[in-house]
């Protein structure tokens, strides 16, 4: 869920919020709106407008990287009059919930926004300690059964090039696709050619189930960009919710600012 706070200092300095091709993204405001002033509206499959709450689904086609305005125009003449919000089609990591907030905070939000603090600083502090519990472990197989990952089963393996379901756009293919997982630690080892007429790179990576949930990777590796016209290999590991949950799934790689996306339905870990 999304937070975005607005002030009358702050009136007219946009605020960005994600959205993916076909995934409801909703708009919570704490304030009765009078308008709900939307460019782009034919980049949506489906707008349904209340007092207070905005639906949006994109098309399927809508392309990555688009930028759209949306003006908030407040119905009680209050300052601020509105706000403003700039969404941004990413392929993958859409915000489904945003909750606008407008008039002047109460001690239990500072509270709030405390507890969330305090968390964030925890989770941080324990990044840094799984970080450096990490560096102290050795490399390779030594390090995977050290650090209890890998189980006497080992590694399983599956090849899913003859499984997938490609629905990435010619210029960007994937030619052969392996996945492998330890308990709940899984990868995608794949070939991928490229047609653009410009290098890629993936710079972002998730995972997204059947009910649009979405499992965002803990690495991508790639060795240098693939230069055009020619194949390169891509890996990329996640941590999945459970070691049972092993898919299908569709995998989406971007490359930078979220552009020339590559999706791969049907992703299954063994």
């Amino acid at each position: 869920m999304g937070r975005i706070e607005v002030s009358a200092e702050q009136e007219g300095r946009p605020h960005e919020l994600n959205i993916s091709p076909g995934l409801a993204t909703w708009v919570l405001s704490d304030s009765p709106v009078a308008r709900w002033a939307l460019t782009g509206r034919e980049n949506f499959r489906r707008i349904m407008e209340g007092t207070d709450t905005l639906a949006l689904l994109p098309r399927n086609d809508v392309k990555e990287g688009t930028r759209l305005n949306l003006t908030l125009i407040f119905a009680d003449g209050a300052a601020p009059a509105r706000a403003e919000l700039v969404l941004v089609v990413h392929p993958a990591l859409a915000q489904r919930q945003v909750e606008l907030y407008r008039h002047p905070r109460s001690l239990a939000s500072y509270q709030q926004e405390v507890r969330q603090l305090r968390a964030e600083v925890g989770r941080a502090q324990a990044e840094v300690e799984r970080l450096r519990a990490t560096q102290a472990r050795p490399d390779g197989l030594t390090g995977l059964l050290a650090s209890k990952v890998m189980k006497d089963e080992g590694v399983a393996f599956r090849d899913l090039t003859d499984a997938i379901q490609r629905m990435q756009r010619e210029a960007l293919s994937m030619r052969r696709v392996t996945a492998f997982r330890v308990a709940t630690r899984a990868a995608v080892n794949a070939m991928l050619l490229n047609r653009l007429n410009v290098p890629w790179r993936p710079m972002g990576a998730a995972l997204v189930d059947a009910t649009g949930r979405t499992v965002s990777a803990l690495g991508i590796w790639s060795q240098e960009p693939i230069a055009p016209d020619t194949e390169g290999q891509v890996i990329v590991e996640f941590e999945l919710p459970s070691s049972t949950a092993l898919g299908p799934y569709t995998l989406k790689l971007w490359a930078e600012d979220g552009t020339h996306a590559v999706s791969v339905r049907n992703i299954s870990f063994p």
